[in-house]
This record gives C-alpha cells, sequence and structure tokens, in this order.
C-alpha cells in the first residue's frame, strides 16, 4: 500500500488528455476485478489528474475507504469537491450531505492528533445540494428540504423547504412526503395540517418507510390528524423500532420506564433504550442513566448509570452532564469528588441549562467545589431567574436581604421573595407566609400568611408545615376547633415522618393539650425524639412535660 502523494507523483508520468483519462479509468476497472487494489487506485489518479469526473469520484471513494491508499479524508473531499465543481452532480449531492452531517469528531481541547475533521456546514451544503437538486437529483431535493426547513435553523424557508419535497415526492420519495408531512403537521407553512401530514405519513409507511411508520405511530396515539387509537399506535410504534429507527425505540423505552399506554415494565424498557443508545441516541443514553439512578432498571446499578451519563455528557447533552455531576457529588456509581462535580455543573450550565446555573450558584455560595464568592452566585442566580427558575429568584432575595454579593435591600429581598412563591418556590412561600404572619417585611395579614403557608406546606416545605400547623392551632376554637387540630395533627405527621424535630417538639405540645392525661406519655415520647433530633427547644418541653406529669396536673 503506497501513501497518496506517491501515487500522485507516479500518475505524472501517464500520458494526459482525454483519451489518457479514458484509457486510465479502463485500466482501473480491469485492475480492480482482478484484486489489484493498489495499481488501480494509481490508474484512478492518473485519470481524475487528467480531468476524468468518474476518475475523480472513483479516487475519492479510495481514499476515504482506504482502498489500495492509505485513508484520506481531506484528499478525498478535494477530489469530490473538483468533481462537484466540474458540474458532476452526483459529486455536488455527495458534498451536500458532507457538510450537512460534517466528518469525523471536532478535536478535544488539548488534543494534538492529526484526526480529520470536516464541520457542519449548513451555508454550504445548501448551496451544493441545490446545485445537485436543480439537476433533478432526487435524493439531493430531500436534502435541500431538509437544510431550509426550521429544523435545521433558525433561518429556514418552510415554503421553499416545501417546494422541494414536493418535486421529489412527485419523483417518488417517500423520504420526502416525511418531511413534508412534517412541514404541514408543525404548522410552517401557516395553520396546521395534521390530517394531510397523516395521509402522507400512510403513503410512505404503505411502503415500509421506518421513519413514516414511526411518526404515524405517534399521530395513532396523539390522535392528532387521526382517531386516537393507543393500540394501534403502539403496534405501529414497535413495527418501526423493529424497522431499527432510534426514536422509536426511545419511545417504546420511555413508555415502558413510566408505565404510559403499557404496563409499566423496568427489563423492557431497558431492552427498548439501551437499543437506541447503542444506536447513538444520546437522550436514550441519558435515560439509560435515570432508570438506573431511579432504581427502575431490572438490576438497577449506580456504576451503570453513571457510565450512561458519561456517554451522553461526553456527547453534549447538558441533563446528563447535570446528572453526571450530581454523582460525582454524591459518590453515586463513582468516587466522591467536588471538584469533578463542578467541572460538570459548569459544562452544563455554560450550554444554557438552567438547573446547573442554579447549583453553580449553589456552589460559588457555599464553597463547594470552588472559592466561595458571593458575587458569582448571585451571577448564577440571575441567569436562572431570568430563565424562570423559581428557587433561584428566592436566593437573589436572601442574597439581597443578607447583602450578601449584592447591595444589602431588605424591600428588594421582598419583591424577590413574592415573585418566587408567584412561580412555586416552596421556600418562597414559606418567607411570604412568615412575613403576612409578622408583620415584617409586608402588612401583618393572618388570611395571607394561612394561603402561602400553605402553599409551601403542599409542597413538602417542613418548617412551612410546622408553621401551618401553629397557624391552625392558633384558630382552634370554636366549632371549627376539632377539625383545626385535626389538620394541624396531620401536617406535624407529615413533618415528624420526614424527621422534623422542630415539628416532633410541636406535635408533643398539640398531643398534652388536646389529648388529656392518655396523651402524657406519647406526648413526652415525642418530646425526647424532638431532642435526640437536636431540636433546641424540645428539651423545654420534656422539662415542662415531666413537671406536670410530676405535680399530677395530667395524671
Amino acid at each position: 500500500m503506497v501513501g497518496f502523494s506517491t501515487l500522485i507523483d507516479r500518475a505524472a508520468t501517464w500520458r494526459i488528455g482525454r483519451s489518457s483519462a479514458d484509457w486510465s479509468l479502463a485500466m482501473a476497472y480491469r485492475l480492480a476485478a482482478r484484486g489489484d487494489d493498489v495499481a488501480a487506485a494509481r490508474a484512478l489518479a492518473a485519470a481524475a489528474r487528467a480531468g476524468s469526473i468518474e476518475g475523480m469520484r472513483g479516487l475519492a471513494d479510495a481514499l476515504m475507504q482506504g482502498r489500495g491508499v492509505l485513508p484520506d479524508p481531506a484528499a478525498a473531499i478535494r477530489w469530490i469537491t473538483a468533481a462537484a465543481e466540474a458540474g458532476d452532480t452526483n459529486s455536488q449531492a455527495r458534498l451536500g450531505a458532507l457538510y450537512a452531517n460534517g466528518y469525523g469528531r471536532a478535536p478535544a481541547e488539548g488534543d494534538t492528533g492529526s484526526t480529520f475533521h470536516l464541520p457542519v456546514d449548513v451555508t454550504l451544503a445548501r448551496l451544493w445540494s441545490e446545485k445537485a437538486a436543480i439537476q433533478g437529483h432526487v435524493e439531493a431535493q430531500v436534502l435541500l428540504g431538509w437544510l431550509l426547513s426550521r429544523r435545521s435553523g433558525s433561518d429556514g424557508d418552510p415554503a421553499r423547504a416545501a417546494e422541494w419535497y414536493r418535486r421529489a415526492a412527485d419523483a417518488g420519495s417517500h423520504a420526502a412526503k416525511v418531511g413534508l408531512a412534517m412541514i404541514l403537521s408543525n404548522g410552517d407553512l401557516g395553520e396546521p395540517d395534521a390530517a394531510a401530514a397523516v395521509r402522507l405519513y400512510e403513503e410512505a409507511a404503505a411502503v415500509g418507510n421506518p421513519t413514516a411508520i414511526y411518526y404515524l405511530a405517534m399521530a395513532y396515539m396523539l390522535g392528532e390528524g387521526t382517531p386516537q387509537d393507543l393500540d394501534r399506535g403502539v403496534a405501529a410504534l414497535k413495527q418501526a423500532a423493529d424497522l431499527q429507527v432510534a426514536g422509536a425505540q426511545r419511545s417504546l423505552g420511555v413508555m415502558y420506564m413510566r408505565g404510559q399506554n403499557v404496563a409499566q415494565d423496568g427489563a423492557a424498557a431497558e431492552t427498548w433504550l439501551r437499543r437506541a443508545a447503542l444506536k447513538g441516541d444520546v437522550e436514550a443514553m441519558a435515560l439509560l442513566g435515570d432508570l438506573h439512578a431511579g432504581r427502575l432498571a431490572r438490576v438497577p446499578s449506580d456504576i451503570e448509570a453513571a457510565q450512561w451519563y458519561q456517554a451522553a455528557a461526553d456527547r453534549d447533552h447538558a441533563g446528563a452532564q447535570m446528572a453526571l455531576g450530581l454523582a460525582y457529588a454524591g459518590g453515586r456509581g463513582l468516587p466522591k469528588d467536588v471538584f469533578e462535580a463542578v467541572r460538570w455543573f459548569s459544562k452544563a450550565a455554560d450550554s444554557g441549562f438552567v438547573p446547573a446555573q442554579f447549583r453553580m450558584g449553589i456552589c460559588h455560595l457555599g464553597g463547594e467545589g470552588v472559592p466561595q464568592d458571593y458575587a458569582k452566585s448571585a451571577h448564577y442566580f440571575r441567569i436562572a431567574a431570568e430563565a424562570g427558575h423559581a428557587d433561584a429568584l428566592y436566593n437573589l432575595g436572601v442574597l439581597h436581604y443578607h447583602g450578601y454579593g449584592l447591595e444589602k435591600n431588605e424591600a428588594q429581598a421582598m419583591v424577590l421573595y413574592g415573585q418566587a412563591a408567584e412561580k412555586g418556590s416552596a421556600s418562597a412561600q414559606f418567607r411570604v407566609g412568615r412575613a403576612y404572619a409578622t408583620g415584617a417585611g409586608l402588612p401583618q395579614d393572618d388570611a395571607a400568611a394561612l394561603v402561602w403557608t400553605r402553599r409551601a406546606a403542599e409542597q413538602g416545605h417542613m418548617p412551612g408545615q410546622v408553621n401551618l400547623a401553629r397557624m391552625l392551632l392558633a384558630q382552634a376554637h370554636g366549632a371549627q376547633g376539632a377539625a383545626a387540630v385535626a389538620e394541624a395533627r396531620a401536617w406535624l405527621e407529615k413533618a415528624t415522618a420526614a424527621g422534623s424535630g422542630e415539628a416532633m417538639s410541636t406535635l408533643a405540645e398539640l398531643i398534652a393539650a388536646h389529648d388529656g392525661a392518655a396523651g402524657v406519655e406519647t406526648a413526652l415520647e415525642w418530646a425526647r425524639r424532638a431532642a435526640k433530633a437536636g431540636d433546641p427547644r424540645a428539651p423545654q418541653v420534656v422539662e415542662a412535660l415531666e413537671a406536670r406529669a410530676f405535680r399530677g396536673e395530667v395524671r
């Protein structure tokens, strides 16, 4: 086997001209038929240098595949470009596809290797695909339709995309019908036309187009453009999955994972997600991590969860990067390493993943894996808050309240608490409820205090559950007194089940006040448990209950 430059040098000794190109090309075919790939590549090089388009294409194939020459994708693409510039339709289509998909992987930071990488270039992909499409190349027409659709970028042209899809569909392309159906279904040309999309999917599915079968399955399950038919949808989805459509395999995996339209089955979920992941479906990789981390796999494994998260994270899946960071932070399936955790949180945050931005705020706030820096903490909370993260808004309020990294401004803090509470932050709802209850920061309003504290409690906020119980007990009089006590008891029991020592002390007081002599031992037991749980008020409650029992006040 010889290198490409050597072939070119030798090819220079061949006769140049059209007849020479034809002769060299014919010789290349004869040599290839005899199994002499090296000599065949030499002949192709001579034909290509002499201007033979077919020779350029053949030489490009040899260089791509390493057939008779050392593999050299860069040289191969140069010859494809030469053929395309000479007007060869197939080479134009091929070059368009190469620019649309890219070639090879971008070198990692610090990588000094010489691996060839052709980055995606939508502009050049459109240019070359259109040249081929104009000449009637059907596959190029389909690719151009996709490149002009909104799915290939924000500067798409759905009307032109539909035009090229229609031309390809008229030429018999079922892939074009699928592309046109997606444009119609999404309403890229105006109002969505799901019924027309379904008709196109059905036409393509009838001849076995796997992608059409997949989208038809989704239409059946969602009832879009056709009456909803879950059984038919699941059957079509399984058919598409068996035809190796990664999206269908992933969708089936999610259905079995969550028990949607099928019985929940962790083993089946893992089977289908694994098939999609092994085909390169990055979302399926992340979902496999979730399956194992959530103990839903047939044999759950934190190690396997971390491995799948790593695979997806390496492919820039922001959610997997966040999950991998959490695995490092908690030592689940990986050695505990707060610095590595922050590295992955930072990657996800830099890609705009809002939960990771919030987590970076927490890390800088507490000095977890990074130096404590209130200003950086405020920066991350702010960008997460601007994206609508409720707890980030609340934490910005906390920083303003204390003057950490931001101007100390209690009024602004209360404004942010209110905004965060409206967006659903349980901590903010608790803080707003307490402000209304005490009149500190907001006008005192017992009814509003009860509303906001209840919202926090309903989200599982333990201090909110305790405060709600206390508010209910304060109102436990008259005809509704017994109901208020019963509800307060229920909230305290929820908080004690979650380990709240404060709730244990409050429950002890409730029992002592409302259950009479029969409840004193139970009240003392709860107070002592509260003391063991570290509630600072518990020793006083224990002392008071023991004193009452000693004086004979309750027995």
